[in-house]
């Protein structure tokens, strides 16, 4: 009889405790979100809140005037994201237009002969961590050393931008700047476009870019919570707001990071790709848009008398523990077709070709990671890329 009334006492307090348990847990988790925010509002470096801040908290401290250190890349409405205006991080800069390198005269000067360097991370010259080492910066003062000192050279190069990017941007920014002439060096960044399923690679990128509502807003209820995002990114389960990734987050169909991830594990091809491997998907995806978005890019600039230069992309493929992805014959097959897009353009629409991918030394000593190029690679690739203005006279002297 004891055992009974014992037993039924127990069952009777397992209810009222099992709430408080869970009434406690909620309270504590509710301090512990409150003083996360209050952490992140009061006490957390620029870095530190720049990494771990929501979206919608960026923008508030942001209005607020709390923000001091922001990322080298800001999210735009139409691009998914550009260089941040005004950065700068020892040796490196944008200038208020958003430009890597000095500040431009707008609107521009009379007698300046202004060239736009159109591409992404090897035009921005990504590696090289001063500014003024930059191609382009350096194509600018090769030009004027020569006699052309009326030359003035912009960096439009945008890490990660694809075709797409590049012709958006040229019709909505670069036309502001009133080039007298555009240099377009790209190849690499179209690779990640094509390697999609089949299915879903169309003109408008929906294949591989995901809609702008998903990039902007929230991706899961859970990283409404500051905590929860602190915890999430410092252990590695999510990457922040600001991060690249997150900008330029991709649907379902594209396939091309797990392909780099299968390449860094030494699996591929494994899971879908056994089904239809990498190079059978780029035979299925052809160039079409590449060529379509750098054609449209060239007619825009031919019917305003912008001078065209295109330049073949050249890889260096001999250290794949450096980068597999340049020396994967998936990348070097995709690159060779790119490059002769570019050839095929310059040939049915009379514009310039610099065969850079043909002439360019592959030397380890230029080349930091197989696709970018070293300082030294960037002074030879700003040479070269001068000589061939000067000798089919691109450009009028002063």
């Amino acid at each position: 009889m004891t055992d009974k009334k014992t037993t039924q006492k127990h069952k009777g307090s397992f209810l009222p405790n099992l709430i408080l348990a869970g009434v406690s847990a909620f309270f504590t988790l509710i301090f512990l979100e409150l003083g996360a925010r209050a952490y992140l509002f009061h006490f957390a470096t620029d870095d530190d809140f720049t990494t771990f801040a929501s979206l919608r908290q960026l923008e508030k401290a942001s209005r607020q005037g709390k923000v001091g250190g922001d990322p080298q890349i800001s999210h735009h409405r139409y691009l998914g994201y550009t260089l941040t205006p005004n950065y700068e991080d020892d040796e490196n800069r944008h200038n208020a237009l958003g430009y890597r390198g000095e500040e431009l005269v707008q609107p521009k000067p009379e007698g300046e002969f202004r060239i736009v360097c159109i591409g992404g991370s090897t035009t921005y010259t990504t590696r090289v961590d001063d500014y003024r080492l930059s191609y382009p910066d350096l194509l600018e003062k090769e030009l004027q050393e020569r006699g052309y000192t009326n030359v003035n050279v912009v960096n439009a190069g945008v890490p990660g931008w694809e075709s797409w990017n590049f012709l958006i941007d040229f019709q909505l920014r670069s036309l502001d700047l009133d080039p007298d002439m555009i240099i377009l060096y790209s190849g690499y960044n179209d690779f990640k476009p094509r390697v999609v399923e089949p299915e879903s690679y169309k003109g408008d990128n929906s294949g591989r870019a995901a809609p702008m509502i998903e990039r902007v807003y929230m991706p899961g209820w859970l990283e409404y919570s500051t905590l929860y995002r602190i915890v999430a990114i410092l252990s590695g389960w999510m990457e922040p707001h600001t991060s690249y990734n997150t900008i330029n987050s991709s649907p379902k169909s594209y396939l091309a990071d797990e392909f780099h991830d299968q390449l860094a594990d030494g699996t591929y091809p494994t899971d879908e790709f056994e089904e239809m491997t990498v190079r059978e998907i780029l035979q299925a995806n052809p160039p079409i848009y590449y060529q379509r978005n750098i054609e449209n890019i060239v007619t825009i600039a031919r019917s305003r008398n912008i001078k065209v230069m295109l330049a073949t992309m050249a890889l260096f493929s001999q250290r794949p523990n450096i980068d597999q992805r340049a020396a994967s014959q998936e990348y070097q097959i995709a690159i060779a077709e790119h490059n002769q897009v570019l050839k095929d353009i310059a040939q049915s629409r009379n514009v310039s070709l610099f065969d850079f991918a043909a002439t360019f030394p592959r030397q380890e000593r230029y080349f930091s990671d197989g696709v970018h190029v070293t300082e030294a690679g960037s002074r030879l690739k700003a040479q070269m890329f001068a000589n061939f203005i000067v000798e089919q006279s691109l450009i009028p002297k002063d």
